[in-house]
C-alpha cells in the first residue's frame, strides 16, 4: 500500500516564529516514524525552513489566507487532496502540522483500524448535532475529496459542520447518528496519542528526543485540546470533562 500523509491546518504570522520550530519538528517526527510515507505539507505565512529535509511535497503560500482560518482550511485541504489524487494514492491521512501522534507508522495503524467503514476520525464528533472532526481524518482519497467538497463551505460557521454535511451526503442513512455508527470509525484522541504543540511547546521543546521515540510519560497532559479544557482525559483513557462540549453527546470509540 502506497502511504500518503498530508500535514496542514497551520498558518504562521510574522510574530509567530516559534511555530517554525514546531512545524519543522512535526515534519521530522512524521518522517522518522513513517519512513516509507509520501509526506505532503501545505500551509501559509512564514515558511518553516527545514520542511524540505523531511517532506516529499511542499506547497507553502507566502500570504496568509485569512478566509481559511477558523473554517477548516478548505482551499488548502483540497489542494493537498488533489495532489494526492494526481499521484495516485488510494488512501490518505490528513492531520495538523502542529502536533504528532506517538504511534509509529500511523498511516498503517489507521489502515488497520478503519475496518470496513468509510472514514476514520476522532473528537470532536457529535452524535446529537452534525459535527464531524475536520482535523484528523483517514479514508480512501476519493472519499476524503467528497467530504471536503468546498461547494458547501462558507464563513458562517466552523468547518466541522460543512465537513459533516458532506459526509452525511455520502451515507444511505436518514439519521445522523446512524450514519456515524455505520460508516465512521472513531478512535479517541487518547488512543491516537495526539500531542498538541499549540499551547504546550514551551513544556515539550526540551523533550524532542522522547517525542521522536514516542515515549512521553505524562503525555495525557498534552493531548489535543486538553490545555484549553476542550477535552480532558483521565489516565485510563476516559473523557471526563469539556468546557465547550457536552461529553455525553461526543462520539467515542467502542
Amino acid at each position: 500500500m502506497k502511504q500518503c500523509i498530508f500535514l496542514t491546518h497551520v498558518f504562521i504570522e510574522s510574530h509567530e516564529e516559534f511555530k517554525i520550530d514546531q512545524a519543522n519538528f512535526v515534519a521530522q517526527h512524521f518522517r522518522k516514524n513513517n519512513p516509507d510515507a509520501y509526506i505532503m505539507v501545505i500551509g501559509h505565512g512564514l515558511k518553516p525552513d527545514k520542511l524540505k529535509y523531511y517532506c516529499d511535497y511542499i506547497d507553502w503560500r507566502p500570504e496568509i489566507i485569512r478566509s481559511e482560518i477558523g473554517y477548516g482550511h478548505p482551499i488548502l485541504v483540497n489542494a493537498g487532496i488533489d495532489h494526492a489524487i494526481e499521484k495516485g494514492f488510494p488512501y490518505i491521512l490528513k492531520t495538523r502540522l502542529d502536533g504528532v501522534n506517538l504511534i509509529p507508522n500511523i498511516f498503517d495503524w489507521c489502515l488497520n483500524h478503519i475496518d470496513d467503514t468509510m472514514y476514520l476520525t476522532t473528537q470532536i464528533t457529535s452524535k446529537d448535532e452534525m459535527v464531524l472532526c475536520d482535523l484528523f481524518n483517514f479514508s480512501k482519497t476519493a472519499i476524503m475529496k467528497e467530504c471536503w467538497n468546498p461547494k458547501v463551505w462558507n464563513q458562517t460557521k466552523s468547518g466541522l459542520y460543512f465537513h459533516a454535511e458532506n459526509f452525511f451526503n455520502l451515507c444511505l442513512e436518514n439519521k445522523w447518528e446512524n450514519a456515524l455508527i455505520n460508516n465512521c470509525k472513531i478512535k479517541d484522541i487518547f488512543t491516537l496519542k495526539w500531542i498538541d504543540f499549540r499551547n504546550n511547546w514551551e513544556h515539550l521543546y526540551n523533550k524532542k528526543e522522547q517525542l521522536l521515540n514516542n515515549h512521553l510519560d505524562d503525555y495525557i497532559n498534552y493531548l489535543w485540546g486538553s490545555t484549553e479544557g476542550w477535552l480532558v482525559w483521565n489516565s485510563e483513557g476516559k473523557l471526563i470533562q469539556s468546557n465547550t462540549w457536552n461529553i455525553n453527546s461526543l462520539l467515542k470509540e467502542k
